[in-house]
């Protein structure tokens, strides 16, 4: 079980020991870059955005914690196997001792459960190709481009339970979309 510190000093752990523990879900740095770049008939460009600085209090209630409730609520997290158990007694695993009942205990607002949802994300990248205009002048064009693009297709973040960019504690939001696709631009 999660075990807690004596904030007050009155030798019991109760409300009185609750305290702020920093950090904010709103971040406190917000950053891009990103280039085009074109070498003959050929382009290329992309656009990274990131965040630092802040921090997400997970769970917040008693059926974030896979089990609690007698089973009949919550949602099973593909790391449910990161958990304290007899044969695996570390202390650095994700969930604490797993209980089919509700055990306030360990599903309390800590450090615990506080998260870095610091993140680096891909939002686009775009390869493209521009045909002579000796070859697009046949069909009565000015120009024409062929390319393919990507949206929001890699994300780097320590958290992996849910897109970190969500604002969710439990991860019960759909994530930010990926998608491809391929155009043609032609010019007249």
């Amino acid at each position: 079980d999660i075990k807690y510190v004596d904030v007050n000093g009155d030798n019991r752990i109760d409300a009185l020991d609750r305290t702020n523990l920093g950090g904010t879900v709103d971040p406190q740095i917000v950053y891009g870059f990103g280039a085009n770049l074109r070498y003959k008939n050929i382009d290329f460009g992309f656009f990274f955005q990131g965040n630092g600085h802040t921090y997400r209090m997970i769970g917040r209630e008693a059926y974030f914690i896979p089990g609690s409730g007698l089973g009949g609520v919550g949602n099973f997290f593909t790391n449910v196997g990161d958990r304290w158990t007899i044969e695996n007694p570390r202390q650095d695993v994700f969930y604490p001792r797993l209980y089919e009942g509700l055990n306030e205990n360990n599903y309390q607002e800590s450090t615990w459960w506080m998260k870095n949802m610091k993140m680096l994300r891909l939002k686009n990248i775009e390869l493209g190709y521009n045909f002579p205009v000796k070859m697009v002048r046949k069909f009565g064009s000015s120009g024409a481009r062929i390319f393919c693009r990507g949206t929001n297709i890699l994300t780097m973040s320590d958290f992996k339970l849910w897109d970190p960019e969500i604002d969710s504690d439990r991860g019960s939001k759909y994530p930010l979309v990926k998608s491809y696709s391929i155009g043609l631009n032609i010019s007249f």
